[in-house]
C-alpha cells in the first residue's frame, strides 16, 4: 500500500515538473525538450492530477500550450466513460478550433490519436455522426492543402460511411413500391397515348426479378403489355432477354383471353377478334381493359387496310367498307387519318356517278417520285450556278481585276488584301427569282 502511494507521489511530482516546464517554455527549442518529457509519460501519468489536485487541462492553455494539451486531452478522451464523455468532447472540440498548428505538427503521432478519441467518444455517447464537423475542422487546419492526406482522413471517411448507412435506413422502398411505380406510370403514359414509353415501363415490371412468388402486379402488367403492343406496333413486343422464364410462363397461364385476342389479331380476322372480345368481355371489364380492347380492334382495322393496299390498286369505298365491317363514312375518316399520318399512300376521288373510289399508291413509286424530284432540284441549282458564272465573267470590273492578277503572276500588288470584288448583286438576285 505504501509502495503504491510512493509511486503515485512520484507520478504526481513528475506531472508537476512537466507542467512547470511547459508553462515556462517560450521558444521552439524548449518545446523539443518538452516533447521528450511528454513521450516519457505513461497513460496513468497523463490521467493523473497535480499534487495540488488540479487538472492539467485547466492549468494549460489549449492555444499557447497546444503540444502538451494534445497529450493530456487525447489520453482523457480515450479513457472517457458515459459520465464525462460529453464534457470531454466539448473540450476536445474547442482544442481543435484553437490549437497552434506548428506545435501540434511536432508530434504527428500523437495527433493521430485525435481520430481514435473522437470515434471512442461517439461510441460512448451513441451518436455516430457527432464528430463529423470536428473531424472536418481538424483536417482543414492540420493539412497543408486540400490535396494533403492526413491520418484523420480514414476515421473521417468511416464516419461519413456511417452517415450514409443511417440515411439509407430511412428509405422504406420495397419491391412492391417499385412495381407499383412503373405500373401506374405506364397507365399515365397510356392515358397520354405515349405507348412506346408505356411499353418500356410495363417491360420493367414484367422483367423485375422475383424470389418466391410472382406479383399480381406483374400479371396485370403483362395483360396491358399485350394490348398496348397490339395498339402501337401491331404485334407483341419482345420482352427483355433477362426476363425470368417462370414469370413469363405464369403470366401467360393467367392471361389466356388476351392470348386469344393476340392470335386472332395476328390472323387479321376481324370477326373472330370481335367474337373473342365479346365472349371474354366480363374478364376485360373486371380488369378494366375494355377500352384498350376496343383500341386494339381499331388497330386491327388499320392492319386490314394496310393488307388491302397489297391487293387493290383502286377499290370502291363501299366495297372496302364491307370487307372491314364498317360504314363508308367511318372508313373514309380512318383512311384520311392514315394518309395524314403516312401509314398508307392513297387518295380518294369521286366518279361521275358520285361513287367514291380509293386509289392506293405503291410506296416504291412514292420513293421513285421523291428521288426524281430531288434530281430535278439539283439540275435546277446547277443551271443557276452556271448562269451566275457567266454573269461574273461578263462583268467589266471582274475582267479588269482578273487581267491584273494574270499579268502579275497571280499577285495582286496594287490591290489591298481586304478589297473584295464588286459583283452586281441585282443581277444575282434576279437569277433566283
Amino acid at each position: 500500500m505504501k509502495q503504491a502511494e510512493t509511486e503515485s507521489t512520484k507520478g504526481s511530482q513528475s506531472i508537476d515538473e512537466v507542467i512547470a516546464l511547459i508553462i515556462s517554455a517560450d521558444n521552439t527549442s524548449q518545446l523539443k525538450n518538452i516533447l521528450v518529457q511528454l513521450n516519457t509519460l505513461t497513460k496513468s501519468n497523463l490521467l493523473s492530477y497535480t499534487t495540488d489536485g488540479l487538472d492539467p487541462l485547466t492549468v494549460l492553455n489549449p492555444s499557447t500550450h497546444s503540444l502538451a494539451y494534445l497529450y493530456f486531452i487525447t489520453a482523457r478522451c480515450q479513457d472517457a466513460n458515459a459520465g464525462n464523455a460529453l464534457q470531454l468532447f466539448q473540450i476536445l472540440s474547442h482544442f481543435i478550433q484553437v490549437f497552434d498548428i506548428e506545435q501540434v505538427r511536432l508530434s504527428t503521432t500523437q495527433f493521430t490519436l485525435i481520430g481514435k478519441a473522437l470515434l471512442h467518444l461517439a461510441k460512448i455517447l451513441e451518436k455516430p455522426l457527432l464528430p463529423l464537423t470536428v473531424f472536418s475542422t481538424a483536417i482543414g487546419r492540420f493539412a497543408c492543402s486540400t490535396n494533403t492526406l492526413t491520418s484523420l482522413h480514414a476515421p473521417f471517411v468511416q464516419i461519413v460511411i456511417s452517415r450514409l448507412l443511417n440515411q439509407q435506413q430511412k428509405y422504406d422502398v420495397n419491391i412492391q413500391n417499385f412495381l407499383q411505380y412503373y405500373y401506374y406510370g405506364s397507365i399515365a403514359y397510356i392515358g397520354n397515348k405515349k405507348y412506346d414509353r408505356a411499353l418500356d415501363f410495363l417491360s420493367i415490371v414484367i422483367s423485375a426479378p422475383t424470389q418466391k412468388a410472382i406479383s399480381a402486379i406483374q400479371v396485370a402488367a403483362y395483360k396491358k403489355f399485350i394490348l398496348v403492343s397490339l395498339i402501337y406496333e401491331g404485334q407483341i413486343r419482345a420482352l427483355p432477354k433477362y426476363t425470368a422464364q417462370i414469370v413469363e410462363k405464369v403470366c401467360k397461364t393467367q392471361s389466356q383471353p388476351y392470348l386469344n385476342l393476340l392470335k386472332t389479331f395476328n390472323e387479321t380476322d376481324l370477326k373472330l377478334f370481335h367474337d373473342h372480345a365479346t365472349a371474354s368481355s366480363s374478364t376485360f371489364e373486371s380488369d378494366k381493359h375494355m377500352g384498350l380492347v376496343k383500341q386494339c380492334f381499331q388497330s386491327l382495322r388499320r392492319k386490314k387496310i394496310k393488307e388491302l393496299t397489297n391487293v387493290y390498286i383502286t377499290v370502291g369505298l363501299n366495297e372496302m367498307a364491307a370487307k372491314i365491317d364498317t360504314s363508308p363514312q367511318e372508313l373514309e375518316l380512318i383512311l384520311i387519318e392514315m394518309i395524314n399520318q403516312k401509314q398508307i399512300f392513297a387518295s380518294i376521288s369521286i366518279t361521275d356517278l358520285s361513287v367514291k373510289m380509293v386509289h392506293f399508291i405503291d410506296q416504291r413509286d412514292v420513293a421513285q417520285m421523291s428521288l426524281e424530284d430531288r434530281i430535278f432540284q439539283i439540275a435546277a441549282i446547277n443551271d443557276r450556278v452556271s448562269n451566275m458564272d457567266k454573269l461574273e465573267g461578263l462583268n467589266k470590273d471582274f475582267q479588269t481585276k482578273y487581267m491584273t492578277l494574270s499579268s502579275n503572276g497571280g499577285q495582286m500588288a496594287t490591290t489591298p488584301y481586304d478589297d473584295d470584288f464588286d459583283l452586281p448583286l441585282g443581277d444575282d438576285t434576279n437569277i433566283f427569282e
